[in-house]
């Protein structure tokens, strides 16, 4: 008789694993996620999605990028309620995706590499504080590397899935944010070079070409404009360019997108502008679209990119050599797996059904369901054009080394990863392992990230994530590759002595012939004899027995005695014997012996794997530390780099105490308020019936006796006296309304920031005094910047609210 069998599911320890990196990200995500005052650009796109909740429409602007975040955010509000926790959710939801999203790659970069990815972005600061802010960003990233798992499984695995993934993800990517135009520029390159290098080698050179023609024409050879401070260039009675200096070959004019002012006339148009139809609008708007391409520098491009592609796609698919075979034909019978990966596109109508994917979703997000048709055009040429003109703003002026300083403070783990792992990446694709594609475009993806947002014009500390994604995946990649050597280094040694000592019972096997790839020739044992068969058993993590935790013991106790020995010395001041110098150098030096000791013990590939392993522990380790403080406890004050310009605490204390003021009165949020033109207001006076708004922060006269509160910038308060005059009999009282990091003393190079001096005497007390300071408290040697507001409120009230800078709870006088 048969007899069933019935299995129960046993979850294995990789499943665990994962499962536990999923709860973690689920409460380090949502928790407290509505505690921290929303950023300016926070309550700009909320306002918008509750607008597009609400049933006041959308209209795509550049400026505040694409529809996708605000249709999220519509929903999630319809969904759950309108505020400062549900702004967020969604970006709180695409953060948990992100950190698992490392188990697609499973196949190509190792298992150990996936789950050591996913724990890194769980505890990532960058990670973990883009995370949980209501920006475009975290949308991207994840959109960014189900792209790349769709390239790199396609690669091994044809199947229209990753195909059809692929393209919905870029399809998103595009409709939420510009920066889907660098990462296209990034990956299609070595994509491009693989192809041509497998079906039509002359094609590097003509693609290579084709690039320095392209950035020569766009950004070398136009002139250069008269502009303003705000780079509003400068018309004559024509209207034309004034120009200040004429292009360097052919003294062509300046391109349009020098002009800060075409920038915002391109970046968004309704369909009802000045009455017209949507198709007048359109043909309008398309004529000056067309002041931009009719130069002659963007004709010139057009025409070397058509000539280029024409030439390629004739050498390709149209000319056939003395056999009639093209060369297309002829790399498929070779086999190319490039070649056939793109002849599968054909099968089964693949490429119309992936092309019908990207324009529903273009069409119907930039549209926001076709109420707003000339998105059509804006959310490309609007898009491109805008921001190609904030190239040249450079707003926020950040230097060119801004993100190396955000990475060497909040990633510093990832600056080791990266050190370590493109040599590895350069060795992978020389010797051609069997992960080398997927790690050689990781690998190219974190140089060229790095490089293409240090050298685009705006710099922001949310951008950092674009490149912080990358050097993660390749961190992990590394360090398991370290330890995967080192294991089998372990298994071998052992084998040997196993065979040498006891050849009668040695089983030798073909494992010296299934190295792992990258092993390399192994290095003979250490000599010894007998006392080392013990020794060389498996001990934790496939390392030789007791190697990890005797290295780890005495690493932390290093560590441990660096971290109370500079503190000791700092707090000691200048007249300290010993200078915080002297103990970082005991500390190298200690740790340079435990290394050499532990090479000559064990050799130096495992000592390199446990070196690596307890490396990455111990800055993980200050890694969760600066996670917790940026994410949960400093989050909203500027004494963090990521904070950048952030909302201060005291808007939402204020507009709590005035909600629970007006509860007490029986009135719900019903409180008679007065706003100016600040746009935080806009989102938390949004559903404030009793509020009224002030266009130009300037008051008529006295508020109305039913007003309770008037809130005004502190510039418009001094930019009209009369203000003060009116608003006798209240309590003004005067709060921080956004602060800024204090860039010029931290990391400018102007002579005299602690970055200078950091680099001209690093040995200076004081300076490594203030590094510390920084770098393990967030203690800035300069105080924050701030644009204040001031809130007038009757005198009752002003107890409830409490006194902010400056204030006080008398009357103001005329």
């Amino acid at each position: 008789m048969s007899q069933a069998v019935h299995r129960r599911w046993v979850p294995t320890v990789e499943q665990l694993v994962y499962a536990g990196i999923a709860v973690l990200a689920i409460i380090s995500r949502l928790w407290a996620l509505g505690d921290r005052a929303l950023h300016h650009d926070e309550t700009l796109h909320a306002a918008y999605s509750w607008y597009l909740m609400s049933g006041r429409g959308y209209m795509h602007d550049p400026l505040l990028h694409g529809p996708l975040l605000y249709h999220l955010g519509a929903f999630f509000f319809f969904l759950f309620g309108d505020n400062d926790t549900t702004a967020r959710l969604s970006a709180a939801l695409f953060s948990i995706a992100l950190t698992l999203s490392p188990i697609l790659l499973r196949p190509v970069i190792g298992r150990t590499a996936a789950i050591l990815a996913s724990l890194y972005l769980l505890i990532s600061p960058v990670a973990l504080y883009v995370g949980r802010f209501f920006r475009h960003d975290i949308y991207s990233v994840l959109f960014e590397l189900l792209v790349f798992v769709a390239i790199v499984r396609s690669a091994a695995d044809p199947r229209p899935r990753w195909l059809y993934l692929g393209v919905t993800a870029l399809a998103l990517m595009l409709t939420n944010q510009e920066t889907t135009y660098l990462y296209i520029l990034i990956i299609a390159v070595p994509l491009v070079a693989i192809f041509c290098w497998q079906v039509y080698r002359p094609g590097l050179a003509l693609i290579a070409g084709l690039g320095v023609a392209l950035v020569l024409l766009i950004f070398v050879l136009p002139g250069t404009a008269v502009v303003d401070g705000a780079h509003h260039a400068r018309r004559d009675a024509n209207g034309a360019i004034i120009v200040e200096r004429p292009g360097p070959m052919f003294g062509w004019p300046p391109l349009e997108m020098e002009d800060n002012g075409y920038a915002l006339l391109v970046r968004n148009r309704s369909d009802t502008d000045g009455g017209r139809t949507v198709w007048e609008n359109a043909v309008r708007y398309l004529a000056d679209i067309g002041r931009f391409v009719w130069h002659p520098a963007v004709i010139g491009a057009l025409i070397v990119l058509t000539g280029v592609v024409s030439l390629l796609i004739w050498q390709i698919w149209f000319r056939r050599d003395a056999s009639g075979r093209t060369r297309w034909e002829q790399a498929l019978a070779r086999g190319e797996p490039a070649a056939l990966l793109a002849d599968s596109l054909r099968h089964h109508r693949r490429w119309q059904v992936a092309l019908a994917i990207a324009a529903t979703i273009y069409t119907l997000l930039f549209t926001a369901m076709f109420t707003n048709v000339l998105g059509l055009i804006s959310g490309v040429a609007g898009s491109l054009l805008y921001w190609l003109a904030q190239h040249n703003v450079q707003r926020g002026s950040q230097p060119a080394h801004y993100y190396a300083v955000i990475l060497a403070i909040y990633e510093p783990l990832l600056i080791v990863g990266a050190a370590v792992g493109l040599p590895l990446v350069i060795q992978a694709v020389r010797r051609r392992w069997p992960e080398a594609l997927t790690v050689g475009l990781i690998g190219w993806w974190s140089v060229a990230a790095f490089g293409i947002y240090t050298w685009a014009g705006e710099k922001m500390p949310w951008l950092t994530i674009h490149i912080t994604l990358p050097l993660t995946l390749l961190s992990a990649w590394a360090l398991a590759k370290v330890v995967a050597v080192a294991q089998l280094q372990t298994v071998l040694w052992q084998e040997r002595w196993m065979t040498q000592i006891l050849p009668t019972t040695a089983t030798p096997t073909a494992l010296a012939d299934n190295e792992v790839a990258g092993s390399g020739d192994v290095a003979s044992p250490p000599g010894g004899g007998w006392r080392w068969i013990e020794d060389w058993q498996l001990g934790a993590l496939g390392l030789p027995k007791g190697s990890v935790w005797s290295f780890g013991l005495l690493c932390g106790l290093i560590i441990g005695l660096g971290y109370l020995l500079l503190s000791i010395t700092i707090a000691a001041g200048p007249a300290s014997p010993i200078q915080p110098w002297m103990a970082l150098l005991f500390v190298v030096i200690l740790l340079t012996l435990l290394v050499v000791g532990s090479g000559l013990r064990w050799g130096w590939r495992i000592a390199a794997a446990i070196t690596a392993i307890w490396l990455a522990a111990f800055i993980g380790v200050y890694t969760v530390r600066g996670s917790v403080r940026l994410a949960y406890q400093t989050g909203d004050v500027a004494r963090e780099m990521m904070v950048y310009t952030q909302t201060s605490p005291d808007v939402m204390r204020v507009v709590r105490r005035l909600e629970e003021a007006a509860m007490r009165r029986g009135g719900g949020t019903r409180l008679p308020v007065l706003y100016d033109n600040e746009t935080v207001w806009r989102w938390y006076f949004r559903d404030w019936p009793g509020a009224v708004y002030l266009p130009d922060g300037r008051l008529n006269g006295p508020p109305s006796e039913d007003i309770q509160a008037v809130f005004l910038l502190q510039e418009n308060l001094d930019r009209y006296p009369e203000n003060r005059a009116y608003l006798e009999g209240f309590v003004i009282q005067r709060y921080p309304l956004r602060w800024w990091f204090p860039e010029d003393q931290v990391y400018r190079l102007n002579g005299g920031s602690l970055l200078d001096r950091l680099l001209q005497n690093p040995f200076a007390y004081d300076t490594m005094a203030q590094m510390w300071n920084y770098l393990m408290f967030r203690q800035p040697p300069a105080g924050l910047g701030s644009t204040d507001f001031i809130i007038a409120v009757r005198p009752e009230l002003a107890r409830q609210i409490g006194i902010g800078l400056g204030g006080s709870l008398r009357m103001s006088g005329p």
